[in-house]
């Protein structure tokens, strides 16, 4: 796959489909696309409802980097402030559940124009198909990523748990699987398996997980493109040499190194050696805010550069954590010594307590996830966010009644008549 042009093709069929911009095809109305001229444009909606599905993993994984214990609020934005110090309110970030599931409408409504222009079946069996398939499944994960509940359909529909529409788009990602063998496209094959396994591990089924984990092939990898007109917004926002409104939080500090011109990497947890899985930047320099030391996250070192959605690496963390949840923690540690070895560090040895390992592989997975958005979730469904937090002894971030998740869609329960728009009625998860 060639990601500089898929980039390049994603971004404007983005901007095209969704604005009615009359650079890409001919159309009878400048100002706007007509039902024909989309039918005559396939690739284009596909590349479209694509590039929507990954729009808005940047902004998840760099606001549940401050929900949970890799940034702090290092600016002027009272919503980074809040989030940080566990105050916000029930309708804030909620559109983390709103955007996906309003997208997946135009996933839905892309799949029906394929269907009447093609016929069932050659859209069953094309790429454009499968496309479709896998952002649709991604929608619908990405609205329970983080958040509580969402809705499986358009309004009026009720309100579900994350761990039912994790289920969901579990089965969803099956179909964008069996559509994109059946076009020959493994490329979305193996992105719509990485999501399956992730949607069923967060949905606590951890041996159909790594099943579906093991079907990834070593060194897959599919992430969030960016290009000159979307550009990466934790780099824009957070990392060194542009604002600097969030940095590394403060636990993290003594684990890296100061450099003058250069980045550095945070040591690693177990052997004090730079781990090369999470590049950081310190050279002195105070934050925004004109108080705090700011320590930059650079495993994002440009405003282009993907942040990983599915991948090989996270698929052997998957299958790991199934290892470890059954005892066999000599294959669990096997598992995680392959990937500290492909960045050069030293094995673990194999731990002879429950504890150690599941410290081993909390370890492992924040450095091999280093700000890919997992974190949160990880301290959520292991019920570690009050552990966590307590442990810092830090009065303006204390673990008692921290969020441990977003809320539900308040948008949602404003316009669904199915949904009660009460807060005491709504799902708002704390420690």
């Amino acid at each position: 796959m060639n990601w500089k042009k898929k980039g390049k093709v994603l971004g404007v069929a983005l901007l095209s489909v969704s604005l009615g911009a009359c650079d890409l095809l001919t159309v009878n109305d400048p100002g706007r696309y007509t039902g024909p001229d989309l039918d005559g444009a396939l690739q284009a909606v596909a590349d479209g409802v694509e590039g929507y599905s990954q729009q808005y993993v940047q902004y998840i994984a760099t606001y549940t980097a401050i929900l949970g214990d890799e940034y702090q609020h290092t600016g002027t934005w009272s919503g980074f402030d809040s989030l940080d110090h566990g105050t916000f309110l029930y309708n804030w970030y909620s559109f983390f559940a709103y955007v996906p599931t309003n997208r997946r409408v135009f996933a839905e409504q892309s799949w029906e124009r394929f269907e009447r222009v093609l016929g069932a079946a050659e859209a069953a069996s094309s790429s454009v198909g499968a496309q479709v398939r896998l952002a649709r499944a991604g929608y619908t994960f990405q609205s329970v990523w983080h958040n509580c509940e969402s809705v499986a359909e358009p309004a009026p529909s009720p309100a579900l748990s994350d761990i039912e529409l994790r289920k969901i788009a579990a089965d969803q990602f099956s179909d964008a699987i069996s559509v994109a063998e059946a076009a020959g496209t493994p490329f979305y094959a193996n992105a719509a398996r990485a999501g399956r396994a992730m949607s069923l591990m967060m949905a606590g089924e951890y041996d159909a997980a790594a099943s579906a984990a093991a079907q990834v092939p070593d060194g897959f990898t599919y992430g969030q493109i960016f290009n000159q007109i979307s550009r990466n917004y934790m780099v824009v926002v957070t990392t060194k040499g542009h604002n600097e409104a969030a940095g590394l939080m403060y636990w993290l500090w003594p684990r890296i190194d100061k450099t003058e011109d250069s980045h550095s990497y945070i040591r690693d947890w177990a052997t004090n050696e730079h781990d090369m899985r999470m590049p950081a930047w310190f050279d002195g320099e105070i934050a925004t805010d004109n108080i705090t030391p700011h320590y930059s996250q650079y495993k994002y070192d440009t405003d282009l550069a993907r942040i990983p959605m599915y991948h090989s690496d996270h698929m052997k963390l998957i299958q790991a954590e199934a290892m470890v949840r059954n005892g066999d923690y000599a294959g669990a540690t096997a598992m995680l010594n392959g990937l500290r070895a492909a960045v050069g560090l030293a094995a673990l040895d194999v731990p002879d307590s429950e504890d150690m390992m599941w410290e081993a592989l909390l370890n492992e997975r924040f450095a091999e996830l280093f700000m890919e958005g997992h974190r949160a979730s990880d301290l959520h469904r292991l019920g570690l966010v009050r552990e966590r937090f307590d442990s810092f002894n830090d009065p303006e971030r204390p673990g008692a009644g921290r969020p441990t998740q977003f809320s539900g869609s308040a948008s949602e329960a404003q316009y669904n008549d199915m949904i009660d728009d009460e807060e005491s009625l709504r799902c708002f998860p704390k420690a």
